[in-house]
């Protein structure tokens, strides 16, 4: 009985390919969960901080956002394959930069100062790129749609090559979590402009560190590779 049960769920809950419209809905279904899971856990966290009037510059969360952006830097150019290897290291660069400007490192000792038109278009009016898109400037605004349509244009992309069934593999091997870490944290930069309008730096800080994690995760799955395997 119980092994029957098992099998019904398997084949209409964890979803084989003959029941494939109902294993896209419940995928759909669960990256939206996960997503308002995230977003509600981080903005808790964020409405405690606003509460208790904790300090984040330089804190906890930003030492977090540098352990996962400089631990996946590492990761990243360890790896010894020489496919995309320039791509590689590119990618490392950036996540690199972010690390050190998290915890404030290239200004104070290389005297590193980004363009002055991204403190124009920053949060806080600071001169560090990471922090060069607020909600209300079109930078960041940019950056975040430009990840979605990328984001977008990589599923569709495997759909057309592996057809709906290689899509939900796809997503469920390497998409499902890292996007419901970018969704999340996206969720918690919104709310916290609803929530405390003018005065939301601890919500972009847990938004900051979802998105990171998200990111980082992606990156770390080797999408390209796991493109090629999607079935």
């Amino acid at each position: 009985m119980i092994q029957r049960i098992r099998r019904i769920l398997r084949r209409w809950i964890v979803m084989d390919t003959k029941n494939i419209v109902i294993a896209s809905a419940w995928l759909t279904l669960r990256g939206a969960l996960y997503s308002v899971g995230i977003g509600a856990v981080l903005i808790l966290g964020a409405e405690f901080s606003f509460d208790k009037k904790i300090d984040l510059d330089e804190g906890l969360i930003e030492w977090l956002q540098f352990t996962i952006l400089l631990g996946g830097a590492v990761t990243l150019a360890l790896r010894s394959s020489p496919k995309g290897r320039w791509l590689r290291y590119l990618v490392v660069f950036g996540l690199f930069v972010l690390a050190m400007e998290e915890i404030d490192w290239a200004q104070p000792y290389l005297g590193y100062t980004p363009l002055s038109v991204l403190a124009k278009n920053n949060a806080y009016g600071e001169m560090a790129l990471h922090n060069a898109f607020g909600m209300e400037k079109y930078l960041r605004m940019v950056l975040l749609l430009g990840v979605m349509a990328g984001g977008a244009a990589l599923l569709t992309n495997v759909g057309f090559l592996r057809g709906l069934e290689g899509l939900i593999a796809y997503v469920r091997k390497l998409f499902l979590l890292p996007g419901a870490l970018f969704a999340g944290g996206v969720l918690v930069l919104v709310a916290g402009r609803i929530i405390h309008p003018g005065d939301y730096f601890s919500f972009d800080e847990f938004g900051e560190l979802s998105i990171y994690a998200g990111a980082v995760l992606f990156i770390l799955s080797r999408p390209i590779e796991g493109l090629k395997r999607a079935w």
